[in-house]
Formats: C-alpha cells, sequence, structure tokens
C-alpha cells in the first residue's frame, strides 16, 4: 500500500501535526494550508448533497464544498451522485428518467430531507462569497447523456452559476472529458478539473492539460508523492480523494495536495462537538 511507504514520515512529524491541530480552528476552510472540501457537502456527517447537509457544514467553519449535478428528464438540474435514486432515497428509479415534481417528492433516508434542485442550493450560497464549490458534472455515462443531452445540460448549469454565484466562487470537475470541454468554453475564466481514479500518468496529464484543465483530481490511494509532483511540476493543482479520516488529510498534506476533499471535514479541520455527528 502507498500509505504504508509514508508511515516514518507521519512518525516525524507527529509532533508538528498534534500542535497545529490544537490551535484555534480558521474560518478560512484551510488546514496546514491546504483548501478542505466537503465531499457532497459532507456525506459522512449528514445527507449527502443536500441544501441542509451543507448548511450544517457551514455553521461548522467549512468553506468549501463539493457536490454532484444531474439533468432530470424534464430538464432540470438536481443534486444527486448516483443515477439511481435507491440509496439515498425513500424512492427508486434514475434520475434521468424522472421529472423534477417526481424527486422532490422523495425524501432523503437518513433525515427525511428533500433532493434539491440547483437553484436551491445556488440560492443558499449566493450571498456567501467566501466558499469555494466544486460542481461535478455527473456527464460519463454516454448512453444517457448523448451530445444533444449533454448540450443542454452544459447550457443549464451555464446559467444557473452566472445567474447565482458570484464570479471565482466555483469550478467545474468532472470525469467526463467532453463536459470540462464545453465548459472551458462557455466559461474560459473558470477553472476545471479532471478527475480520475487511476494513476496520474504523463498521458493522463497531458490529457488534462489539452482540455485546459487546470487540476487533476486524483485518488489518495492511486497516487504517490513523486506522481503528486509531476502533477504540479506540469502547471496542475493536485486534488485529492477520498479523505475520510485525519490521518488520510495528513498523508494528503505530505503528498503535496492543494485540496483535500473529505467526507468529514469536520474531523479534519478539528470543529469542536464533530465525533457525534460522523456516522461510521
Amino acid at each position: 500500500m502507498l500509505r504504508l511507504a509514508f508511515l516514518s514520515l507521519l512518525t516525524l512529524a507527529a509532533s508538528h501535526l498534534t500542535a497545529r491541530a490544537s490551535e484555534p480552528v480558521p474560518t478560512t476552510g484551510l488546514y496546514q494550508g491546504v483548501r478542505v472540501i466537503a465531499h457532497r457537502g459532507a456525506g459522512f456527517e449528514f445527507d449527502e448533497n443536500t441544501v441542509e447537509g451543507c448548511k450544517h457544514s457551514y455553521d461548522k467553519g467549512i468553506r468549501g464544498f463539493e457536490v454532484d449535478i444531474r439533468l432530470t428528464k424534464d430538464n432540470h438540474l438536481v443534486l444527486m451522485h448516483d443515477a439511481d435514486t435507491a440509496r439515498t432515497t425513500n424512492g427508486k428509479g434514475k434520475i434521468e428518467d424522472l421529472t423534477l415534481a417526481e424527486i422532490q417528492a422523495l425524501r432523503t433516508t437518513r433525515s427525511g430531507v428533500p433532493v434539491p434542485s440547483v437553484t436551491d442550493l445556488f440560492t443558499y450560497f449566493k450571498d456567501k462569497p467566501e466558499v469555494l464549490l466544486l460542481l461535478e458534472l455527473k456527464t460519463k455515462e454516454e448512453k444517457v447523456y448523448t451530445e444533444d443531452r449533454l448540450a443542454i445540460y452544459c447550457r443549464l448549469v451555464d446559467e444557473a452559476t452566472r445567474k447565482l454565484l458570484p464570479a471565482g466562487t466555483y469550478h467545474f470537475t468532472s470525469f467526463d472529458k467532453r463536459s470540462l470541454t464545453t465548459m472551458k468554453r462557455l466559461q474560459p475564466d473558470v477553472l476545471t478539473g479532471l478527475l480520475t481514479s487511476t494513476f496520474p500518468t504523463p498521458e493522463l496529464i497531458a490529457e488534462a492539460k489539452a482540455i485546459g484543465s487546470g487540476r487533476l483530481s486524483v485518488s489518495l490511494d492511486a497516487t504517490s508523492r513523486k506522481m503528486a509532483r509531476e502533477v504540479k511540476d506540469a502547471g496542475l493543482q493536485v486534488s485529492l480523494w477520498p479523505i475520510k479520516s485525519k490521518a488520510d488529510a495528513d498523508l494528503a498534506v505530505m503528498m503535496g495536495a492543494n485540496i483535500l476533499c473529505t467526507d468529514v471535514p469536520s474531523e479534519v479541520l478539528g470543529v469542536q462537538g464533530n465525533a457525534k455527528d460522523v456516522v461510521p
């Protein structure tokens, strides 16, 4: 395991990290100088991809959020990670086969809150200019997101972000190079990040640069400090995920991450009282 290779380094740095962790929690959303992002709005601490979950994290001082955007059957943007609603709601069926009204009638399984539209989320964040939103474009399935559907999706994302979010408060991320290419054309000044669950090879780095991405988002288990350095040497930022513990965060910092995308942002930032909220 790549993580074991850093065990001795973690031990040597333990005293430094402990001292820093005991300091007051900043409201900047930084940990050891690295930006902390609540993955799916902090999916281990509250219902993922909900306005209530993001508010829960925001009220604790979290200032970075990653959410997943899908397109309904009747062309509305909603937040949902999975293609199917079954895991996180009391319903069933694929998001792309349901209307907005059908989706908004559902409730999340943990707290019974609604599935939000993109408008719901953006309206909550529009007066919070200190926030950074990573908007994941869930368009990888080409059979579902044909070129026509992809064009509708990207147009709606473009319109919603321009209308509701302050400039500089959001980035686009995706496993789908098509959607990143389109959004870069529509909003050339907005940073885009290519997601990958594989090793950041030179070929992948070149692909990211070719579509104008400024960041490569890599699985923590699929990279090393040397690989992260190669990504940064190529002029790209490094985002590491999924950060599931404070130990993961310590490791990611030592590997050179610019961004930590974590399910437990309260734990990473040491926010008082987080333990009762974290779901195993």
